[in-house]
């Protein structure tokens, strides 16, 4: 499970549906995504968990790791 922000589950869910799943409920519309590892390439699993790291880390974290790119 990845907890993504709504619109990035969407997009996730959008380009690969056998991958990522919306959770039912409060959780999934506040973005909890199951992530079926079997149908996911590891690439995919990838940008989802840096997605979801994004969303929590800290804003300082985020820019340090930025200006790496």
């Amino acid at each position: 499970m990845v907890k993504l922000n709504p619109l990035d589950q969407a997009r996730f869910f959008e380009a690969e549906p056998e991958v990522f799943i919306p959770l039912q409920g409060t959780w999934g519309r506040r973005g909890a995504t199951q992530v079926c590892l079997k149908a996911a390439k590891k690439e995919s699993v990838r940008r989802a968990l840096a997605a979801a790291w994004r969303n929590t880390a800290l804003k300082r974290l985020t820019a340090q790791i930025d200006s790496l790119d």
